[in-house]
């Protein structure tokens, strides 16, 4: 298949900007640590396009017209390497440069190369996404080796067995109901597992990379998308310890279970997108008041000066979070999920659209994500409305407020659940009058 002039330049186009992005990446990583590189802002694009022309001569000599300038490059990139300097401090240099060149080389070619079976514009975003990849694992270098640093022994393990179970134990469940209620799916189960533990792990990871020295409102962002209830009893327990900070301490909480909501959103879309085209209010909603009610309580907290005795103290309180890819967690987990599943079917067939909302009430005691996904579940199977959907939705995110309200009352005094409760209970109020309404 010919290819044309525009087609041509904009597949050389990609070559040279991905170069481009990795070249500067490397040379500022060069002077940073005053040391000599191979290759910087101009050799990688030039590789890039090499890569490029090795894959428009792929289309005429078949294999070798991409194979030798990739043997080429490969001897060229080895001479570099062996003739390179050390010295004491580092008698190992790294291939991190070399490695980056040659993948350079191979993304120059992906959008000439035919015998990858995606159309010329899939290919060009193919290794657009790929370059991204490749400049943002350079970038990160700090973060990356501080995860590494902070990855307990027990972490690797737990996050290894459960990927082990979801590769090789997820494709040999039965996938068929149990239940005559036709809600106990053992696959599906195990790829709501999957799902929700993937999602909070992002979560978990980001407040392993920061640490406890990072900004309150951040660790309370990550911490929130990890688990939500975990932030609120970390930082009540510490508005019960220093009651100085129970304002700082209750935008935590807020911060933590307003991200919540874009989870949920995040979970709908990738178990059935189309609810998405009629829950977007309520998030929309709930968001933003959640979002004025933080803004709210962080001016207070500013103007107490509790910020500024965080930002002094240099410390954050420690998330007691679990790794949620540990096979614990995911027992528990699928357990949850399974039960509240079937009460949620059960009290819907037997009490129609008043014992769904009455199961998504006291599902919100425990958990929102379960019920949340039942109910998307439940639309997609055509059992119930979208708008009865978003209203279970709404009624667990009650609940479940109203609980971790009662968290802060109990454990972190009266001044902390007064301000959680006077934004995460019109936030919920909100949520169900939009999810009523829409």
């Amino acid at each position: 298949m010919e290819m044309s002039t525009q087609d041509i330049a904009l597949g050389m186009g990609i070559a040279i900007a991905i170069g481009g992005l990795v070249g500067i990446e490397r040379e500022r990583k060069a002077q940073q640590e005053k040391r000599s590189s191979f290759g910087g802002i101009r050799t990688f694009p030039l590789i890039g396009m090499f890569g490029a022309l090795g894959g428009l001569m792929s289309q005429s000599f078949g294999t070798l017209g991409l194979a030798v300038p990739f043997v080429g490059l490969l001897v060229l990139l080895l001479g570099a390497y062996l003739k390179q300097p050390r010295d004491e401090q580092q008698p190992r240099l790294g291939l991190t440069s070399e490695i980056s060149a040659l993948l350079v080389f191979c993304l120059g070619a992906v959008p000439f190369t035919h015998t990858i079976p995606l159309d010329f514009n899939e290919r060009v975003v193919l290794a657009a996404a790929l370059g991204t990849l490749v400049m943002a694992a350079l970038a990160l270098r700090e973060p990356l080796h501080g995860l590494a640093q902070k990855v307990s022994s027990e972490d690797l393990l737990a996050t290894v067995r459960f990927a082990l179970l979801a590769a090789v134990l997820l494709p040999l469940l039965p996938d068929q109901t149990w239940d005559m209620f036709e809600s106990l799916n053992p696959r599906k189960i195990g790829m709501v597992v999957v799902l929700i533990a993937a999602v909070s792990f992002v979560g978990y990871v980001a407040v392993r990379i920061m640490g406890e020295r990072r900004g309150i409102g951040v660790t309370a962002v990550f911490g929130g998308i990890a688990s939500s209830t975990a932030v609120t009893l970390t930082f009540s327990g510490r508005a019960k310890q220093q009651p100085e900070l129970a304002r700082v301490s209750a935008f935590a909480i807020v911060i933590a279970c307003t991200i919540m909501l874009p989870r949920l959103g995040v979970m709908i879309a990738a178990m059935h997108a189309p609810l998405m085209e009629t829950s977007w209010p309520l998030f929309a909603s709930t968001i933003a008041v959640g979002v004025a009610g933080s803004a709210v309580l962080y001016r207070i907290a500013g103007r107490r000066g509790e910020t500024v005795i965080i930002k002094r103290e240099g410390t954050e309180a420690p998330q007691r979070l679990n790794n949620p890819f540990s096979l614990q967690q995911a027992i528990k987990l699928g357990i949850a999920f399974a039960i509240i599943r079937f009460v949620a079917a059960a009290a819907y067939h037997y009490f129609h659209e008043a014992g769904f909302y009455v199961s998504a009430l006291l599902a919100g005691l425990t958990d929102v994500d379960a019920i949340t996904i039942s109910a998307t579940r439940m639309y997609a199977q055509e059992k119930i409305t979208a708008q009865v959907a978003n209203t279970a939705i709404a009624c667990a995110i009650l609940t479940n407020s109203l609980i971790k309200s009662g968290f802060a009352l109990f454990i972190g005094g009266r001044r902390v659940g007064i301000l959680v409760a006077s934004v995460l209970i019109p936030t919920a109020i909100v949520g169900i009058v939009t999810a009523l309404l829409t």
